[in-house]
């Protein structure tokens, strides 16, 4: 490649940043409610929500929130930390034995899958024989075998390591009488987050437009929080969805009080 000189480079990167200022981000209502949920796609969680989880927060947004909530507390009455060492390691723990479960749970999907396609392959095969011809189409997939068995391993030895943890900080190092814990975060994680007001105002204007105009189509995820009784009796309790109950299948719902 023929290197530029200096005054081509310079020219460069004049148009790059004339370019760069026409940019003014997305401007429809649902592209940015996309770019807002661009830090869930990466792994991270949403700023408006970092105050609401306790550190070493493990869901992702395919996980049961409350089967993760019931763990918790379950260890939190099993446990009963009575400092904050102790609770951060018992946070410690629940993640890891959450994410083993979510190991054991991609084999079920994955077994699931192959029982799936046998039995559309062969609809007439008993019970039995799809189990096993199942079980031979998984037992072929190596790889994925490898890395659920690799990651149940991982994760149930970090469970036992923080319960021995937590048995030694219990035994060298008492704190009595307990210091008090402050499990706001655990609690507050109990309660699904809601979108914030500006989203839920967005996304009901765009629902009066589909009440006004049968020709606009309402994006998916429009579609799925409107659809959501427990959600919309939090964020806009008052609101008559009208026709679109009937377009759109949500069912018959109660009038708010």
């Amino acid at each position: 490649m023929k290197e530029l000189t200096e005054e081509q480079k310079l020219a460069r990167a004049e148009r790059a940043r004339r370019n760069g200022q026409k940019g003014r981000g997305p401007v429809t209502t649902d592209g940015k409610y996309r770019s807002s949920m661009n830090a869930i796609a990466t792994g991270e969680h949403v700023e408006l929500h970092k105050e609401d989880l306790p550190p070493f927060f493990a869901l992702l947004t395919t996980d049961d929130r409350q089967a993760y909530v019931r763990s918790h507390q379950s260890h939190m009455r099993k446990f009963r930390p009575d400092s904050e060492l102790e609770l951060g390691l018992l946070r410690r723990m629940v993640c890891a034995l959450f994410q083993y479960d979510r190991f054991t749970s991609l084999y079920s999907e994955a077994m699931q899958r192959d029982l799936d396609q046998v039995l559309r392959e062969y609809p007439s095969l008993s019970l039995g024989e799809q189990f096993l011809q199942g079980n031979i189409r998984m037992a072929k997939q190596k790889d994925l075998l490898r890395y659920i068995e690799r990651g149940q391993k991982f994760q149930f030895a970090a469970y036992n390591g923080f319960i021995k943890t937590l048995q030694l900080v219990r035994k060298g190092f008492p704190v009595d009488p307990p210091e008090p814990v402050d499990i706001t975060a655990d609690t507050n994680e109990i309660e699904d987050p809601v979108p914030e007001p500006a989203v839920v105002a967005q996304i009901l204007e765009m629902a009066d437009q589909a009440k006004k105009e049968p020709s606009f189509v309402l994006p998916l995820y429009v579609v799925n929080m409107l659809s959501d009784k427990q959600l919309m009796s939090k964020v806009a309790p008052d609101y008559d969805l009208g026709e679109l109950i009937g377009r759109y299948g949500f069912g018959d719902r109660p009038k708010a009080a």
